[in-house]
């Protein structure tokens, strides 16, 4: 059975920022560290939520939930993979 990946915290960039450049020049990070946040690390984007709330039309309440719903998302991917010999 495949994985489904919903990656809403990617929605939510491409959203609030309109592209994920956009968003590293506005919040003064690399293009690579956007991507590392809804990829790989997404708990990482919340020290830049100073910023992002604040430049954005939400509260940190919705940004932790998009968060951590991510961080869900990649963790319960890690857990359903399984090694086929």
């Amino acid at each position: 059975m495949a994985i489904q990946k919903t990656n809403d915290l990617k929605k939510f960039i491409t959203k609030k920022f309109g592209t994920h450049r956009n968003c590293a020049e506005r919040l003064g990070v690399t293009a690579m560290t956007v991507y590392q946040w809804h990829s790989s690390n997404p708990r990482a984007m919340l020290k830049h939520a100073p910023e992002i709330v604040n430049l954005c039309d939400t509260t940190w309440t919705q940004l932790a939930g998009e968060v951590l719903l991510r961080e869900e998302e990649l963790n319960r991917g890690i857990r359903n993979r399984t090694i086929v010999s």
